[in-house]
């Protein structure tokens, strides 16, 4: 459970010193808007949590369910499970896989 909290610790404090370029994409998927929307930046399969980034003030609330989403498809249920720094959070995941890249919302 410890080693569990400093990975996350860990890909939160390691944030800042990685830059992903973003593809460029010919075409866009717009997808109704949830509640607050984040990015899944991290992911640890084998622990099965995730690293997501908020917009600034759109941090959720700790224990809250959300979905992941990739291409407007649903492929993860989420829980926001903390710890939470500046516009980050660490999310578990219930069911489902994500990926980086995947959208969060509420569901």
């Amino acid at each position: 459970m410890i080693s569990r909290w400093l990975s996350a610790l860990l890909a939160i404090a390691l944030l800042g010193c990685a830059h992903k370029k973003q593809p460029d994409n010919k075409s866009v998927i717009v997808t109704p808007g949830g509640r607050a929307a984040g990015t899944v930046i991290s992911v640890n399969p084998s622990a099965r949590f995730a690293v997501v980034r908020f917009p600034i003030g759109q941090l959720p609330p700790l224990n809250q369910h959300m979905g992941a989403y990739r291409q407007g498809l649903k492929v993860a249920d989420l829980k926001i499970s903390g710890p939470q720094r500046d516009v980050h959070t660490v999310v578990d995941i219930v069911a489902g896989e994500c990926r980086v890249g995947d959208d969060v919302r509420g569901e």
